[in-house]
């Protein structure tokens, strides 16, 4: 699975870094993680737990291109501090959650269904891909548009 945050929006690229910089200084090391993702790629996540072992991950189907992470505007995070990358011990999750929040980001530790505490999305295109599919249709349009689009941060 993708891992290049430079697969990604320039938005979200420059929002990762800053992340990054915020949680260090406030002794939280986190790295990223899941980044853009293929059709492929998001069909063999949807796989999981379906038709190949596992836990189910998530509802979208890559032939659909029903994950932010289709889009590259969303990128998944890990705990970097040797404590196992998802142990949500002393609120780590939550805590950098909320400094996403504080530099512009979605996070999806605030849905309701599926909460996704690892998940940050930039917030210019709504929770869900579909105002990024009428709007664009497809991926390919999208990224076309990232040399125009300003750099939030």
């Amino acid at each position: 699975m993708g891992r290049d945050i430079t697969q990604c929006h320039p938005s979200l690229q420059a929002l990762a870094k800053k992340l990054i910089q915020e949680c260090a200084n406030q002794g939280l090391k986190i790295a990223i993680g899941e980044c853009f993702r293929s059709v492929a790629e998001q069909d063999a996540l949807y796989a999981q737990g379906r038709t190949r072992p596992g836990d189910i991950v998530t509802n979208a189907r890559g032939s659909t291109y029903s994950s932010m992470h289709q889009w590259g505007v969303a990128f998944d995070f890990y705990r970097n501090d040797g404590e196992g990358n998802y142990n949500e011990s002393g609120d780590f999750f939550t805590k950098v959650g909320q400094i996403g929040v504080s530099i512009g980001l979605e996070w999806g530790g605030n849905w309701r269904s599926p909460v996704d505490k690892p998940h940050f999305q930039l917030p210019d295109w709504g929770s869900t891909p579909s105002r990024l599919k009428s709007t664009y249709g497809n991926f390919d349009n999208f990224k076309n548009t990232w040399g125009t689009a300003p750099i939030t941060v």
